[in-house]
């Protein structure tokens, strides 16, 4: 089991430091290119369109694995016809709210017309995600995230050629999201390629009622976690956009560009883990526990290293950026002290779930959403920026606490 986890984690870490270091690369050259201002409203878009992202994503991977047989993809046509339909969907909301967000011309808070243009042209990467993230459903099922990374890393090499060639252009913001829409599409049409090659099987979308109702049945209560999660996680951007200036956005977005890289550590784990403790627990309880707690002990003795290397990288950011973000470098050594929380955070979730107990995540990240935003809302307006940093690790020392607290009641670790 060791030997698969480690491999399967190589094999997405592998493909995290070539697609994390593409990913700086284009941060740096949006960032130096838009400035402090540009680069928050680039953050605005994004961070408004990821919302949507977990909407598309609504926890349904987790059940497919568990329905999935051994020859996952007549099981995999439908979740991808079920995510279609409802990314589809969730393009004409996302548009429609776009028009409605408020600005200020005076203040320049909250979204311009240009962050709304740019909301409506990065709404199609809705569609792109749904179709990676059932795909990834596939990779995790059969264990092959070397083929999920063969996807990420050519999605990311071609999204740094599109912001070059707009850089060149001198294209601007709207160049730079457009080229996040056309690196989405390849991340899909590699991705299906590389499961076409495997199976021999096309994979089209099919629209099964019965199917698609089994899965959100099942995987609500995941689902609304994650939005409740997101809310709680990223919900300081919306009150820094509607308080506070774009500069402020912009050095709080590009510090939690560098944090957000390193969260996918922890998630790359899990995602391992998650199949085969599954199994796991459904043949050896008592060995499951067991290693449980071994990889508990394990992950939080390797998040010091990503924690003190966050800590160092901050110093260089004004390096990097021509002395500009002077202000990141405090907002991310704040965030990286939280960061082993985020690695013994997603173990628990995905413990939860083996579980069955998927609702008692509702109810704690509710209880981290509501405390997030009351503070964000009484602290970001006075003290800005570093306030939703702080706010961050807080909230994630009270998830972590309560999933901690639920599990040793439920007596099951």
């Amino acid at each position: 089991m060791f030997k698969t986890v480690i491999v399967n984690t190589g094999a997405q870490i592998a493909g995290k430091v070539i697609t994390a270091a593409t990913t700086l690369l284009v941060t740096f050259i949006i960032a130096r290119t838009l400035g402090e201002a540009g680069y928050g409203e680039f953050t605005k878009i994004f961070v408004f369109v990821g919302y949507f992202y977990v909407l598309a994503d609504f926890g349904l991977n987790t059940i497919f694995i568990k329905l999935a047989k051994d020859n996952p993809v007549p099981e995999l046509k439908h979740l991808f016809g079920a995510r279609f339909a409802l990314a589809l969907f969730l393009i004409v909301i996302a548009v429609i709210i776009s028009r409605l967000l408020p600005f200020n011309p005076q203040t320049h808070t909250g979204f311009s017309p240009l962050v709304k243009l740019g909301i409506i042209i990065a709404s199609i990467t809705i569609l792109t995600h749904a179709a990676f993230t059932s795909a990834n459903a596939y990779f995790q099922k059969v264990l092959r995230y070397d083929l999920s990374t063969v996807a990420a890393v050519a999605g990311s090499l071609l999204i740094l050629v599109f912001i070059i060639l707009s850089t060149i252009f001198d294209i601007g913001l709207i160049g730079y999201v457009a080229s996040y829409v056309l690196g989405g599409i390849i991340f899909v049409t590699t991705a299906f390629i590389l499961i076409i090659k495997r199976t021999g099987q096309i994979v089209i979308p099919k629209f099964k009622m019965n199917y698609t109702k089994t899965l959100f049945s099942k995987a609500w209560p995941v689902g609304v976690a994650l939005i409740v999660n997101l809310i709680y996680f990223r919900i300081d951007v919306f009150i820094l956009a509607y308080t506070r200036s774009s500069v402020e956005v912009g050095n709080y977005g590009l510090a939690y560009q560098f944090f957000e890289a390193t969260l996918a550590i922890p998630i790359f784990f899990a995602n391992a883990l998650y199949p085969l403790l599954n199994n796991l627990f459904n043949q050896n309880l008592e060995e499951f526990q067991r290693q449980t707690r071994s990889w508990l002990k394990l992950l939080t003795l390797f998040s010091v290293f990503p924690t003190i290397g966050l800590f160092i990288i901050a110093y260089l950011i004004p390096v990097i950026f021509q002395g500009r973000f002077t202000g990141s470098v405090s907002a991310l050594q704040i965030l990286s002290i939280g960061l082993p929380l985020f690695f013994i955070s997603a173990l628990f979730w995905h413990i939860l779930i083996i579980y069955d107990r998927q609702k008692y995540l509702i109810y704690i990240y509710a209880t981290g959403a509501i405390f997030n935003l009351v503070t964000n809302l009484i602290f970001i307006p006075v003290y800005g920026y570093l306030a939703a940093a702080i706010i961050t690790v807080i909230s994630e020392v009270l998830i972590t606490m309560f999933l901690a607290l639920t599990i040793i009641r439920l007596n099951k670790l």
